[in-house]
């Protein structure tokens, strides 16, 4: 199920591309859950405030209030790494565009030549991306990121916290071995039993510790240690 989200000020805009979007989707046999917003606000407070899974933003750019270019500069600050195409009639914001990454940009004469191709794309790419993204569910909604972005999780008081690379930590409504079962990677490596660690964030090992990339260190059990040291070196092509 695609999570797709479209945010216009023109409401008959906003359903022209939902069903544009709804009828491509339909002729690849995928479903997804499709919202539209009348103002960047609402969808920018959905998605800062609850951190709503989202896999891709169909996003006009000349809006009243936060405009489209502000919105996509939001989510960038913040690390979201969702699909986003801008749909509008002013072809002059196409270079300031670019700087937000966007998939595509897309004229809205064009809209029914133009959007069934780039949805076409954008599923394959979302396809392709699928494995390296993870949800977490948490008090305050869902939060989609990167696993890549994950250090480590440990035990947090009967729930786990994930620790990312850039120093957030997550609390999710998960135990360890629910944890463990919901990121079946073999890159994560369990050094004792209340803490799994990310191999590719791992710079080095010795005297029963795993030194972070950020020169955090995580002790090792004893009974894990042998075990955990062949795990990492073997992934590192080292010879055991």
């Amino acid at each position: 199920m695609l999570n797709i989200a479209i945010c216009d000020d023109s409401k008959f805009d906003a359903l022209a591309a939902r069903e544009v979007i709804r009828n491509t989707l339909n002729n690849l046999n995928k479903e997804a859950d499709i919202e539209y917003y009348l103002n960047a606000e609402d969808i920018q407070n959905k998605l800062l405030k609850r951190k709503e899974p989202l896999d891709l933003l169909i996003l006009d750019i000349d809006m009243p209030g936060i405009s489209g270019l502000d919105l996509a500069e939001t989510l960038r600050a913040n690390n979201f790494k969702l699909l986003i195409i801008f749909l509008s009639n002013h072809e002059e914001f196409v270079f300031k565009a670019i700087e937000f990454q966007p998939f595509r940009y897309i004229r809205k004469i064009k809209l029914e030549t133009e959007m069934p191709i780039a949805i076409q794309s954008a599923v394959k790419v979302i396809a392709a991306n699928s494995d390296l993204h993870i949800t977490l569910d948490t008090d305050d909604g869902s939060i989609r990121i990167m696993m890549s972005e994950i250090m480590y999780y440990e035990t947090e008081k009967r729930k786990v916290a994930v620790i990312l690379k850039n120093g957030k930590k997550i609390i999710v409504n998960k135990n360890i071995t629910e944890m463990q079962e919901h990121i079946q990677n073999e890159k994560f490596i369990m050094i004792h039993r209340s803490c799994v660690v990310n191999v590719d964030h791992v710079h080095n090992i010795h005297d029963y510790a795993v030194i972070l990339d950020n020169n955090e260190t995580l002790i090792v059990s004893r009974p894990r240690y042998k075990a955990v040291k062949q795990k990492i070196l073997k992934m590192w092509g080292k010879i055991i």
